[in-house]
């Protein structure tokens, strides 16, 4: 071989390895670029999986009753009008498949003489009323059926502010409804509830939300909502579900 061959062939070789190299090198950058597109597009659908899993756990809640309101006096006929019949509509969370209970906020029952569950599965059961609190707002139900699903509660003290969250109810009775957002405070007050322990969301909801589920990302309920204001969700904690739980024993 000839010494400009030679060199020629050294200069060949020369470029094969700083081309792989910069290949090799490269690799990871590009690697991490893919992957982190993966991830981000992942992050968007993987909510799909955590609605399905959690979703038979949230039940419609009807209740049908007289409020004690005062009746109206009819000056003409001399006697009051009969009281009306009302009816109540929201959503409820089962939290013990195997005993059938549910919680759901309290104003939808407390006066309500007939309660009916509405699970996903399309059956219409009845429900007993076990324990109210009016403080918090919520209320205990038990139903009897087999193949309930339910929802794991989180641990007190373990919600942070800012921490994405969904919401499941049945607004204006169309159905299973689910929103996302944030919590955006903790220990909120709100008018017309007693205690002032509440986690304020930015959670979507509407009438027939109230009573629903408030979830983490994990598929643990943090939550019972019970009231809308000025565009925030306000849901009673666990703390106060598990407060049910000892008064109901």
């Amino acid at each position: 071989m000839s010494r400009s061959s030679f060199c020629r062939y050294l200069g060949w070789i020369s470029l094969s390895v700083w081309g792989l190299a910069f290949v090799v090198g490269s690799g990871p950058c590009w690697g991490d670029d893919l992957y982190r597109e993966q991830g981000e597009t992942s992050s968007t659908t993987s909510l799909a999986p955590l609605v399905k899993r959690i979703s038979p756990a949230v039940v419609g809640i009807r209740g049908w009753g007289v409020p004690p309101e005062s009746r109206i006096f009819d000056p003409e006929a001399g006697f009051p009008d009969p009281p009306s019949l009302r009816e109540w509509q929201g959503a409820g969370v089962i939290v013990d498949a195997l005993a059938g209970l549910i919680v759901t906020a309290n104003h939808l029952v407390a006066n309500a003489t007939v309660v009916k569950a509405l699970l996903q599965d399309g059956r219409a059961l009845r429900a007993a009323v076990l324990i109210r609190s009016e403080r918090d707002d919520v209320a205990l139900l038990r139903i009897e059926a087999d193949d309930l699903h339910a929802l794991p509660l989180e641990k007190p003290g373990a919600l942070d502010v800012g921490e994405p969250v969904l919401a499941i109810g049945n607004p204006q009775n169309w159905g299973q409804s689910v929103t996302s957002g944030i919590v955006s405070a903790l220990h909120r007050s709100c008018p017309g509830i007693a205690k002032s322990d509440l986690v304020q969301s930015d959670v979507l909801v509407d009438q027939g939300g109230l009573g629903g589920a408030l979830v983490n990302r994990q598929g643990r309920l943090i939550g019972v909502i019970v009231a809308r204001r000025g565009g925030f969700a306000f849901a009673a904690p666990v703390e106060a579900v598990e407060r049910l739980f000892v008064a109901a024993q």
